[in-house]
């Protein structure tokens, strides 16, 4: 199993931070937030790994390389343009021949890997998708799904209905053939474009329940709270 992970953006929100380096580089501790990635990925014996580029692209190979000090194979997809997270895998399908993670780049987390791949496999999806509680629900597109864990709906609730506070995270895996639903040479996304119509063509989605660590540090007050967070080894 392969892991892809998503490193391209701008980190506007993170500016000055990000005038001279990719926010994946931004450290959270001793070490950029894709550095922690990287281990994780290789903690739980997956090895080849595929980094979308667009963003100070060379700074993010000169720092891992082909991946060999952490024990991995990385290879690197450059993007001219930004092409959204679905268009990234397009880009990159030549690397993509077997099931995959998806990963955000921004993300620290503590997610047992190996758990996820093996639900993912026993249910036999197109694509597996980690939600977990959120205790915001009314600005959230909450999942609706039955007691097989497959996908039902999404939909924003209103307040006064019935529902199970539970919201979409950003850790993804999926089987090679959902690239043949991913248009080419255009930014397409991977949660607004791309999920919702595989969930149109009736594709099998699943949800992993995961409580497990799993925070962004994409804006200043996010990356401050992931900071604090790991200084108290809460990651």
């Amino acid at each position: 199993m392969k892991v892809f992970i998503l490193s391209a953006g701008l980190g506007t929100r993170l500016r000055p931070l990000t005038n001279k380096i990719p926010k994946v580089l931004v450290k959270i501790g001793d070490k950029p937030v894709l550095e922690h990635l990287v281990i994780l990925c290789s903690q739980y014996g997956f090895k080849d790994i595929i980094i979308n580029l667009h963003h100070f692209p060379n700074k993010v190979r000169e720092y891992f390389g082909d991946g060999k000090k952490w024990g991995v194979k990385i290879v690197y997809s450059y993007e001219k343009t930004i092409m959204g997270g679905a268009g990234a895998l397009k880009v990159a399908e030549k690397y993509l021949n077997e099931t995959f993670f998806v990963l955000n780049g921004d993300v620290m987390t503590s997610l047992n890997l190996r758990k996820m791949a093996k639900f993912h496999k026993k249910n036999g999806g197109l694509g597996t998708f980690i939600v977990h509680q959120t205790d915001h629900p009314y600005d959230s597109d909450l999942v609706s799904y039955d007691k097989n864990f497959k996908v039902l709906k999404f939909f924003r609730p209103k307040m006064g209905d019935k529902f199970k506070p539970v919201s979409k995270s950003g850790t993804h895996i999926f089987e090679p053939k959902v690239l043949k639903y991913i248009p080419q040479n255009i930014k397409y996304s991977l949660e607004k474009e791309l999920i919702p119509d595989l969930l149109k063509k009736n594709k099998k989605l699943y949800v992993y329940y995961s409580n497990e660590y799993s925070k962004d540090m994409g804006t200043p007050e996010r990356l401050k709270k992931v900071r604090e967070d790991y200084e108290k080894r809460k990651i």
